[in-house]
C-alpha cells in the first residue's frame, strides 16, 4: 500500500479482521497517539517524515467513514477523565525504559511535570 493511496475501497481500509483495528479506532478517536517522523529541525529521523499528523488524520475517515470519527482525537477528554500527569494510583509501578515507544504516553515521558520527592510512581 502506497503512502498517497487514499482509495476507500483499498483492503487497508475495508478489511474489518485486522486485528490493528480497535487500536487504530482508539488512536483515531482519543488517543492521537501517531508515530510520526522527526521534524525538520532534526537531521535524523527513523519514521518517514511523510507520516505526519495530517496522514494519519487522513486514515481515520477512510477506516470507519468520516461519520463516525472526530476531526481530531479527543485526547483533551482522555487525560480529564484519567487525570493525565497528575493520576494517583495506588500499588502501581512504571517500568518504562528509555527507548520504550509508550513512554511518551506515561508518567514518565520527557514531557510530564518533574515529579516530587516522595513521589512514589517515580522510584528507580
Amino acid at each position: 500500500d502506497c503512502l498517497n493511496s487514499h482509495d476507500p475501497d483499498a483492503p487497508m481500509y475495508t478489511d474489518l479482521t485486522s486485528a490493528s483495528r480497535p487500536w487504530v479506532w482508539q488512536v483515531c478517536t482519543e488517543y492521537a497517539y501517531w508515530q510520526t517522523g522527526a521534524p525538520e529541525s532534526n537531521p535524523t529521523s527513523i519514521v518517514s517524515r511523510k507520516l505526519d499528523t495530517e496522514w494519519y488524520q487522513r486514515q481515520c475517515p477512510l477506516l470507519f467513514g468520516e461519520e463516525n470519527v472526530p476531526a481530531e482525537p479527543a485526547w483533551q477528554k482522555v487525560n480529564e477523565e484519567y487525570q493525565g500527569w497528575n493520576i494517583k494510583l495506588n500499588r502501581t509501578f512504571y517500568i518504562d525504559g528509555e527507548y520504550d515507544p509508550w513512554r511518551t504516553l506515561s508518567v514518565q515521558s520527557d514531557s510530564a511535570p518533574e515529579p516530587g520527592t516522595n513521589d512514589a510512581r517515580y522510584a528507580v
